[in-house]
């Protein structure tokens, strides 16, 4: 199976998350490659509008079997960029997708979950196969441990398939 993980990071924090689930892919023989969602021009942090949102790379979910798709959460919201590279992508149609977040807050509650529902609306729209979500709290003190079981959650969901 050819699992792409792509990601929106501003700090680099949910990059070293899809770095952890890429290894624990990997361990089980799963072709998988890691890509992070870079802006043309350099990030503006305040940009909201996705239509001003253009990457350096095209990564086409064609590509893949399955998906890890990952961001920051930006005050309650989906980051812009995720947003726009989700809004944008063909072929999610049936395919398996896992969706996660990062945030900065050490409860899910706290901005996790009102951004997971917003990705899960945008991948209903476009009749994706949501096999799962996870949120890391980066400021709980469990964080290593979630990010970890995150991976291992990914890894038995797409053994299942």
């Amino acid at each position: 199976m050819k699992v792409g993980i792509i990601v929106h990071s501003f700090t680099g924090h949910t990059y070293a998350v899809g770095e952890v689930i890429r290894d624990e892919l990997s361990k089980s023989n799963m072709q998988v490659e890691l890509k992070k969602l870079d802006i043309i021009g350099g990030e503006e942090r305040d940009e909201i509008n996705i239509n001003r949102i253009l990457f350096s790379e095209n990564i086409d979910p064609n590509d893949y079997d399955a998906l890890v798709v990952g961001g920051p959460v930006r005050g309650f919201y989906i980051s812009p960029a995720l947003k726009a590279y989700l809004s944008r992508a063909q072929g999610l149609n049936s395919k398996p997708v896992y969706i996660f977040v990062t945030h900065y807050f050490p409860f899910k509650s706290m901005g996790g979950t009102s951004a997971i529902k917003q990705i899960k609306i945008i991948c209903d729209a476009k009749q994706a196969n949501l096999i799962g979500t996870g949120i890391i709290d980066w400021k709980n003190g469990r964080r290593e441990e979630q990010i970890k079981d995150l991976a291992i959650s990914i890894k038995d969901a797409l053994k299942a398939l």
